[in-house]
């Protein structure tokens, strides 16, 4: 182990760093929004939005993230080039795609939790569904969405790694170039595992700071 090779190279793993990080907001950003409209959908009335959000769920949890991600970059853009995108476009929508589903089931369980009584109250308050959702319910239901969309979270994080195989210069495809061109793989693997390491860490002290926000306030 040459730790002095690590300290050589973890510089070089960073200029990789904020590709990834964009990777990753941009992509929490996007599944987030689909992810609350999916679960909207799921216990809406209408029932094509209702089939519509169990047949996505069902469709992209199915589906690895990598075979999407070829297939946003690949097959879409044989229908039109206006599916066409570039590499780094490409791995925020398969993302946003795929953390989307899961996110849709953790807010989702968020809001089921919050009493029926508050649905109830609002009700014979005159409040419309669309009006009590965002005022009563959806507040209520964050203390216990945050476990699971963090969770999430840190999952996205880590699956930004695969946007190596559609040549996103991220930290993983600085990683495999460093050791074609080193010849050494021991060294530069365990740099770019200590630093998802630290990023990951980073982002359970944040949920556990949520966590702790929301117990506070209930």
């Amino acid at each position: 182990m040459d730790l002095g090779f690590i300290a050589d190279i973890v510089p070089e793993i960073l200029e990789g760093l904020p590709t990834t990080i964009g990777l990753f907001l941009w992509s929490m950003l996007l599944s987030t929004v689909g992810g609350l409209l999916l679960a909207l959908a799921r216990m809406s009335a209408v029932g094509a939005l209702r089939w519509f959000a169990v047949a996505y769920g069902w469709l992209i949890r199915g589906i690895p993230l990598l075979l999407i991600m070829f297939y946003v970059f690949f097959a879409l853009p044989e229908f039109s080039r206006t599916f066409l995108l570039s590499p780094f476009w490409t791995a925020v929508a398969a993302l946003s795609l795929w953390t989307a589903a899961y996110q849709a089931e953790a807010i989702r369980s968020g809001i089921l939790a919050v009493d029926n009584g508050q649905y109830e109250a609002a009700e014979a308050l005159g409040m419309t569904r669309a009006h009590y959702m965002r005022r009563i319910v959806l507040p209520q239901s964050v203390r216990i969405i945050v476990p699971p969309f963090m969770g999430n979270a840190i999952n996205t994080l880590k699956q930004t790694s695969l946007a190596t195989v559609i040549t996103v210069p991220e930290m993983a495809l600085i990683t495999t170039r460093i050791i074609s061109r080193e010849f050494n793989a021991l060294e530069p693997l365990l740099a770019l595992a200590i630093i998802y390491l630290a990023l990951t860490t980073l982002l359970v002290f944040g949920q556990a700071g949520l966590e702790r926000a929301f117990r506070l306030k209930v």
